[in-house]
């Protein structure tokens, strides 16, 4: 099984924009406001979801004249949240035909097909000009990659010149080996994690500087922590008309892992933000 078969593998699911839009019409959920309120609490396909993604763009200055490349799109949250909240252009880039697909056909359920633009491709050749970008996000993309300096050579050509790259990853902890299977990766063969250190150092080798480097697990622990105690202090309420399980296969043993391996420090999540220089 090459590469890219084995990233449809793990990510694909068949006809995920009609399901996922069927389930909230099932529901009584048509209009593009009711769509666009549903949707924010599972498009966003990393930890912490919609609120990592605003506190990761929130130094980034974007405005109606930015042109953002969000690489790992998945589905399309946060290029919807950009164009949403600042009338960006933005392009989505990512390796899974199923995610491209269900973006697209989100997007222009929601009228947002002219603003966003969804690329299938893989990071490591990108299928654009050079300087074509004045942002590029990747928010846990590169725990597939294994190349990670082919993928910094690359974003380092689409950026412009003080463009910025802002990341928010998942990296390895201090022990290991992690559970599987996580949400990335069903098994050791596409999963490439590697030190926070390391990869700080990668980031600023491939042509970058450093503007803010924080460690988000704490935050992440801390919204476990929440969410354990709601359930245990709360009724059930009412089943949501769409989840992460329409997503994710398997998604309760994926859940359970990642917990765990937050909590046991086999993971730990970073935010960063880097601006563009000439090598």
């Amino acid at each position: 099984m090459d590469y890219e078969e084995a990233i449809n593998k793990q990510y694909g699911m068949s006809d995920l924009g009609t399901k996922i839009l069927k389930a909230l019409r099932d529901e009584g959920i048509d209009t593009k406001k009711q769509i666009q309120e549903n949707l924010a609490s599972i498009e966003d396909l990393h930890i912490r979801g919609r609120s990592a993604t605003m506190e990761l763009i929130q130094e980034a200055g974007l405005n109606e004249n930015t042109n953002v490349l969000d690489v790992g799109c998945g589905i399309g949250g946060p290029a919807r949240a950009i164009v949403t909240e600042f009338g960006c252009n933005v392009t989505g880039l990512d390796l899974c035909k199923e995610f491209c697909d269900a973006a697209e056909i989100i997007n222009n359920q929601l009228g947002l097909g002219k603003k966003i633009k969804i690329r299938q491709g893989n990071a490591l050749d990108m299928p654009f000009d050079d300087v074509s970008f004045d942002f590029v996000m990747v928010q846990h993309v590169l725990m597939n990659i294994k190349n990670k300096n082919d993928l910094l050579s690359q974003i380092h050509r689409v950026l412009r010149p003080q463009g910025r790259l802002a990341l928010y990853e998942i990296c390895a902890g201090l022990i290991n080996p992690i559970y599987f299977p996580v949400m990335w990766a069903n098994d050791p063969s596409i999963n490439f994690l590697i030190n926070p250190n390391e990869f700080r150092q990668l980031i600023k080798d491939n042509g970058f500087i450093e503007l803010s480097w924080k460690d988000g697990t704490a935050k992440v622990l801390e919204g476990f922590q929440i969410r354990k105690s709601k359930q245990s202090s709360t009724r059930p309420s009412k089943t949501q008309p769409i989840n992460y399980g329409l997503i994710f296969k398997n998604l309760k043993e994926k859940a359970r892992n990642l917990i765990r391996n937050y909590e046991e420090g086999r993971i730990v999540v970073i935010q960063g933000l880097f601006e563009h220089i000439e090598n």
